[in-house]
């Protein structure tokens, strides 16, 4: 065992290796402790000779790939972005950009399966921010029925988008 954590094995590695073997069950801490008396004890025998195999690999998790909007659909909501901001409360200034920069966001979330939280990355703002947006134009539902904030925008204060 010495000789294993020598070769620069783990000691869950080894205690695989131990139960495998068939020899009994170990556990990382027993193998621990068993590596630490041996050295110990001077009288410990000479394993130099005996081929020592290479350690186990640990497995390599395949790196998780996320879904990113179009650069077309990107390049359009950073262009829209500033004006979708300001609108206010019934103001007609800027609805027509607004209404088309929250439906691009329900189209990169729902048809190209972007994140809501990677759309926020990408826009530089909360994913929380852009939920309140889809939630405000009838996009998504919001979590609570009782909260006035995640209520529509009234019909008539919107812009009507020619497809």
């Amino acid at each position: 065992m010495r000789a294993l954590r020598n070769n620069k094995w783990s000691l869950q590695s080894i205690a695989d290796a131990v139960i495998n073997s068939g020899t009994g069950t170990f556990s990382r801490e027993r193998v621990r402790q068993i590596v630490e008396v041996e050295k110990l004890s001077t009288s410990s025998p000479s394993v130099s000779s005996f081929p020592l195999p290479t350690p186990p690999l640990k497995p390599v998790k395949e790196p998780r790939v996320f879904a990113e909007p179009s650069d077309k659909t990107l390049s359009r909501l950073i262009e829209l972005q500033p004006y979708a901001q300001q609108v206010r409360s019934h103001s007609a200034k800027y609805r027509e950009e607004a209404e088309e920069y929250t439906a691009l966001l329900n189209y990169a979330h729902t048809v190209e399966g972007v994140s809501i939280f990677r759309l926020a990355k990408r826009l530089k703002v909360t994913h929380g921010a852009l939920r309140f947006r889809l939630a405000r134009y009838g996009y998504l539902t919001g979590y609570s029925s009782n909260s006035t904030c995640y209520k529509p925008i009234l019909d008539k204060n919107r812009f009507v988008l020619k497809s």
